[in-house]
């Protein structure tokens, strides 16, 4: 009797035990489970493309963002009757203007071409020696100023 009371206890301590130790391993696996799924989202949302419009409105917003955004050096130049100039972080100038499909100012010649990975956007006065070009361009998933050219004579 007494062997049989000492057996039933330790039955029920391994019962116990082994049902705690499944319990623990299927939290451990469903927390693992979360873990990879939200690893995976983040490595998804990093691999996406940056969305032009919500970036031409930081951009053209935020001065400290939109140096950062510069792919110093650019081609293009500032071109002003004598004074003529390369750009760089000293000496660039705020744009505050975003990139848009319409251009709001009348006397101005507008155009702009987009692809996926290119934007490039033009303004000019016909015959008056004023043209302005920028082009953004999509450099791993992030987009970037490449280039920009201010001619006024």
């Amino acid at each position: 009797m007494k062997t049989s009371i000492i057996l039933s206890v330790f039955i029920f301590i391994f019962t116990f035990l082994s049902c705690n130790k499944v319990k623990e391993e299927t939290n451990l696996s469903s927390e693992s489970t979360v873990n990879k799924v939200d690893s995976i989202a983040e490595t998804i949302k990093k691999e996406l493309p940056e969305n032009f419009d919500e970036f031409n409105k930081k951009f053209h917003s935020d001065s400290l963002f939109q140096v950062s955004r510069v792919d110093f050096p650019i081609e293009g130049k500032h071109v002003s009757g004598f004074e003529q100039y390369n750009w760089t972080r000293k000496n660039w100038q705020f744009h505050a203007i975003p990139v848009a499909e319409k251009s709001e100012i009348g006397e101005y010649q507008h155009t702009l071409v987009k692809t996926d990975t290119l934007i490039t956007e033009r303004f000019w006065i016909p015959d008056s020696g004023f043209e302005v070009e920028r082009q953004f361009k999509l450099i791993k998933n992030k987009w970037f100023l490449i280039y920009y050219n201010d001619i006024n004579l």
